[in-house]
């Protein structure tokens, strides 16, 4: 992708701090001081990513959390990853992002929680199952 700034940085035409790099992945520092988890492959979003490097990239996300907890000494660590203009993301390459967290840190990742209806859930799950690839 020629104008992916991903794909620039996985090619070393833009500088990046890397943290870790296998044959599928590159985790490098964000703007915002994170680590990011960046599969070398282009894949727009995860409705693109493939099997193998679905599990490189959670394999990589426990590998990160873990030297980033132990690193910053945070209190927790989310794992945020976003999918359409709609959900938010902003840079069409999919990316993991695993952000530290302490306690008053300002973050807020909110939504609806309100317990919704059994038979609507019903339906959803039911829906979901009969949309499963390969069943």
């Amino acid at each position: 992708m020629d104008n992916c700034i991903f794909c620039k940085i996985i090619a070393g035409e833009i500088p990046s701090f890397t943290v870790y790099e296998n044959d599928y992945v590159v985790v490098f520092m964000s703007l915002e001081n994170h680590p990011m988890i960046v599969p070398k492959k282009h894949f727009k979003d995860v409705f693109e990513l493939d099997d193998t490097y679905a599990s490189e990239i959670m394999k990589t996300a426990v590998y990160i959390a873990n030297a980033t907890k132990s690193a910053t000494q945070c209190e927790g660590v989310n794992l945020s990853q976003a999918n359409g203009t709609v959900a938010g993301q902003d840079v069409f390459h999919f990316h993991l992002h695993i952000k530290p967290r302490w306690k008053n840190d300002g973050v807020e990742l909110k939504w609806n929680t309100e317990t919704i209806d059994e038979k609507d859930r019903e339906l959803l799950c039911s829906k979901i199952k009969k949309s499963l690839i390969g069943d």
